[in-house]
């Protein structure tokens, strides 16, 4: 068994990954780091025998094949999902560990066998955690009245679909961080449900619009960033980062405004 990294995977990409492991990361640089080292060891490979897999590709053969499908049938059964889904995610965490142990990709003497571990929990707690956000939006938009269309999460090819819900038209995703919007990557959805971190800690929700987008829900707005933008609420802000142009909302907010255009259009 051998394992090998990207050329590209450096020295710091590492510390990031164990510092993730840790509970050590602090700030948004920080995390951006986090993101990015795992981003890279999407195509470092696992080496046994004749067989040559990419991190990616265990990962999809032995956890999302693995534990996906059962997953998701038991978070949409919870009652609080908020509250019990991380122990739900948890307890398939430690089975992808014991998978790790049966199949000898914990041992020491390798090289590159902490990282093929850390790199299967981290993509498994972004799954399971992201879904659990999805379920948890849902159902306080049923409860709030707003009229939406959501992909079947019991569904494995309606989960890889091109948005999360279309809420009036508007096609939108659910993300539980806005790692998206600080990379360059060109957006393809109207509006994005979002939780901003204040201080690492806490968070709150927040919507994030296209600018053409925003001239359907209308209204002034008032010039912020990323780290501004919760104290201007409930003001709509208007952000730059990243060459994208965006008006955050405050969820709440946001939710009014839909309720009064949907109401309108009855």
């Amino acid at each position: 068994m051998q394992i090998e990294l990207p050329a590209d995977f450096t020295a710091a990409h590492r510390r990031s990954v164990f510092d993730y492991l840790a509970g050590r990361l602090r700030g948004r640089e920080a995390w951006r780091r986090v993101f990015a080292a795992f981003d890279h060891l999407d195509q470092a490979l696992l080496v046994t025998g004749e067989a040559r897999r990419t991190f990616r590709t265990i990962y999809l053969r032995v956890v999302d094949d693995a534990f996906a499908d059962d997953y998701i049938d038991e978070l949409l059964a919870l009652e609080d999902v908020k509250d019990e889904s991380p122990t739900l995610w948890a307890r398939y965490a430690r089975q992808i560990v014991a998978e790790c142990r049966r199949r000898g990709w914990q041992e020491a003497d390798v090289e590159g066998a902490r990282l093929l571990q850390s790199y299967l929990l981290y993509w498994w707690g972004a799954f399971a955690r992201g879904y659990a956000f999805e379920v948890e939006i849902y159902r306080d938009l049923q409860r709030s009245g707003i009229r939406f269309q959501a992909h079947d999460l019991r569904v494995r090819e309606s989960r890889y679909s091109p948005g999360d819900l279309v809420v009036s038209g508007m096609l939108g995703d659910i993300k539980t961080s806005v790692y998206f919007v600080q990379v360059a990557a060109p957006l393809q959805h109207d509006f994005y449900i979002v939780r901003l971190f204040i201080r690492g800690r806490s968070y709150t929700l927040a919507v994030m619009l296209q600018l053409e987008t925003w001239e359907e829900v209308n209204g002034d707005t008032v010039a912020g960033t990323l780290e501004s933008v919760v104290s201007l609420f409930p003001e709509p802000v208007r952000i730059e980062e990243s060459e994208h142009r965006l008006v955050a909302l405050d969820y709440g907010e946001w939710k009014k405004r839909i309720l009064r255009i949907q109401r309108e259009i009855e």
